[in-house]
């Protein structure tokens, strides 16, 4: 397995991206979120977090033939494990597409790079942090502290952190 904190320089997801949900932990992440509107899962993977999305809902998911980077549609959230190794390409997308963006990755996604920082601020800002643990309490391969990192369009406020 690849090292989750690397970048990756090609753009494509590797084998070590595919971290699933775990149910307990996606209806944790769905009961957190204000989510209205049109909702994206663009990586739907065996459905844990697509499930409990309340409708209208979409999904997308690589192995499915349904690319994430092929969906244009604009909508109102995106909720997702999104591929570690390619997270700058998957927030860039994301943040064309929904005026509310959520990841569940490792926090230091959020803070690794000056390049990543000017792709938020482009964006708005990341509003609120959710501490769940380290990733191995969350039930993944790793024991970096693992959060939801929600970031809002337009948003120049302080960073609420749970």
């Amino acid at each position: 397995m690849s090292d989750p904190t690397k970048p990756n320089r090609t753009k494509m997801a590797t084998a070590s991206d595919f971290v699933m949900t775990p149910a307990n932990l996606a209806e944790l992440i769905i009961n957190r979120l204000p989510l209205k509107g049109l909702c994206l899962e663009p990586c739907r993977g065996t459905g844990n977090i697509y499930e409990r999305l309340p409708k209208p809902k979409d999904w997308c998911e690589i192995t499915d033939g349904r690319d994430f980077f092929s969906y244009h549609r604009q909508v109102d959230w995106i909720v997702t494990n999104p591929p570690y190794s390619i997270y700058n390409s998957f927030l860039r997308h994301a943040f064309d597409l929904a005026a509310h963006v959520v990841f569940l990755a490792p926090l230091t996604k959020a803070f690794k790079s000056m390049s990543t920082e000017r792709i938020v601020v482009r964006y708005g800002g990341l509003r609120q942090i959710v501490l769940l643990g380290s990733g191995r309490e969350c039930g993944f391969a790793f024991g970096f502290p693992v959060g939801l990192l929600h970031y809002e369009r337009g948003y120049h406020g302080p960073i609420d952190y749970d």
